[in-house]
């Protein structure tokens, strides 16, 4: 039975939707997670305030996921495979918009889904899925509403702009590719030699109108910021940073905090330009690669309007977090990412048509498109199954299995000093933000922040039992730390300061590689 003429459209993105939700779910992680992910499902679940910027819009949506019969961690981790899904369906649907058919969109869809780097984002709690289907979405907006002159759709578009910045700020770095898209909407630019007609005076004033008011409906998207500043002053049980103190806290908090600082002032361009380069070359390999290209000079040469705004998205992404000094960097590329698959499937379909005008009149057309076409789909595929095995996380309970042992073994009272490095982070997450405030266990075990030596002390002096997540060096310079199961114990301050041998590592913490 044929599916209805009005449904037939819908029908190969749901079945790649369907597909990758069924890879996703079957490769989701079942528990609590390390860093960040902890974070995400424990202020999901007591709709506390993240680390800066807050990701607001994401609590909230994740909010509505824990209320699902699951546990937390597996409500938000579920939350990131659907979104993880939706955005392969729309990145089908942006490059069916950049004009190519069925086949060559749902390869370049599929492209995206299958990569490494989107798929582990899809299996635990983290905020780039949901970032990159609102991404996709705003870009398909301003696509209708280039084709269609429609403001209507250009303003929603704007909106939803806004809203995504609640979602992960990686959405500012593509706001001059939208900006060019919104400004260029309706005027009949095809060749690069179109594009002066950007700056013709005809029909400006209306343009003018349209870009303020998207600007304004971005503005108005954006105000879901303030629920931070609402939502801190009433203390929650997570509060990074209170951003309701003041209005000067507010818009540090919001526009990244601390982590603004984080961006190189000095790095070697030719290291860092290889390491960037090879995140691409990770996810595209060789073949997506040339495919991308093939598509980006094809929609410069028949959309420059659309070559132009894709690449400037791109760009901007890349230049934005090209000197980002993270250990995850890797993620904060995914915008260019996503529009680099878009590209794909534009290159797929430049080819399959290069190729059917090339074999016009041949008998044996249809069985050699046929062959291409399965042949350009195997692309996908293969990435897929390498895939597979790097994110298929569906029996990992390392991190469960962390914070359990630290529930079960630390004594009555401890008191657990975190310095705040990456490595405590990794620990805290789970055990002071999951373990703790969502699941209340050992409520009686005290996490300080940054405490000074003679605090830990007269800690010591009282019989308190002192533990660390990881053996900080300027605590072990000081004080003697052993290994006591899932943590460290300080032991008693040294007789004398310890000074390793210069070049010397820190200790490693043995479960720094675990994820």
């Amino acid at each position: 039975m044929r599916p209805p003429a009005a449904l037939r459209p819908a029908l190969a993105p749901a079945t790649l939707v369907a597909i990758f939700f069924g890879l996703y779910w079957l490769t989701l992680c079942p528990t609590v997670f390390w860093y960040d992910s902890a974070e995400y499902a424990a202020t999901a679940r007591t709709l506390g305030i993240a680390h800066p910027p807050g990701y607001p819009l994401y609590t909230l949506i994740g909010r509505l996921f824990t209320l699902l019969p699951l546990t937390p961690a597996y409500a938000v981790n579920l939350m990131s495979a659907v979104f993880g899904a939706l955005a392969v369906g729309l990145a089908y649907a942006v490059t069916r918009a950049l004009g190519a058919r069925p086949l060559a969109a749902a390869i370049g869809g599929a492209t995206l889904g299958a990569g490494s780097l989107f798929w582990f984002q899809a299996v635990i709690a983290e905020v780039y899925t949901p970032g990159i289907s609102a991404l996709l979405l705003v870009l398909w907006l301003l696509l209708r509403g280039d084709v269609r002159d429609r403001d209507r759709w250009l303003v929603a578009a704007a909106l939803l702009a806004g809203l995504a910045l609640g979602l992960h700020l990686f959405i500012a770095t593509c706001g001059l590719g939208f900006a060019l898209l919104v400004w260029g909407a309706g005027l009949p630019i095809a060749q690069p030699r179109d594009l002066r007609l950007l700056w013709l005076r005809r029909g400006s004033a209306r343009r003018l109108a349209r870009a303020l008011l998207c600007l304004l409906a971005t503005a108005l998207g954006s105000t879901i910021f303030l629920y931070l500043r609402w939502r801190a002053a009433m203390q929650p049980l997570i509060n990074f940073e209170d951003p309701s103190s003041s209005w000067e806290r507010f818009w540090w908090f919001v526009t990244g905090g601390n982590y603004k600082h984080w961006f190189l002032e000095h790095y070697a361009l030719g290291q860092r330009a290889l390491r960037v380069l090879a995140v691409f070359y990770d996810q595209l390999l060789v073949v997506g690669t040339l495919l991308a290209l093939v598509g980006l000079i094809a929609l410069w040469r028949g959309r420059a309007l659309i070559g132009l705004a894709l690449t400037l998205m791109i760009a901007g992404n890349v230049y934005f977090f090209f000197d980002y000094r993270v250990h995850d960097v890797e993620v904060f590329f995914l915008p260019a990412i996503a529009v680099l698959c878009c590209l794909v499937g534009v290159g797929v379909e430049s080819a399959l048509a290069a190729l059917e005008r090339l074999t016009e009149g041949s008998p044996r057309a249809r069985v050699v498109r046929r062959g291409a076409a399965l042949v350009l789909a195997l692309f996908p595929a293969s990435v897929a199954a390498a895939s597979y095995g790097k994110v298929d996380l569906h029996d990992y309970t390392a991190a469960r299995d962390y914070g359990e042992r630290m529930a079960r073994e630390l004594p009555p009272g401890a008191v657990i000093v975190n310095y705040t490095t990456p490595p405590e982070w990794k620990n805290d997450a789970v055990f002071a933000l999951y373990y703790q405030r969502v699941l209340g266990r050992r409520p009686d075990i005290a996490v300080r922040t940054r405490m000074e030596r003679r605090d830990v002390i007269e800690l010591l002096a009282r019989g308190t039992p002192v533990f660390l997540y990881y053996p900080v060096p300027r605590l072990v310079r000081e004080f003697e730390v052993e290994r006591a199961g899932p943590a460290y114990r300080v032991v008693r301050l040294r007789d004398r300061p310890l000074v390793p041998p210069p070049g010397m590592a820190p200790p490693v913490d043995p479960q720094a590689d675990d994820d």
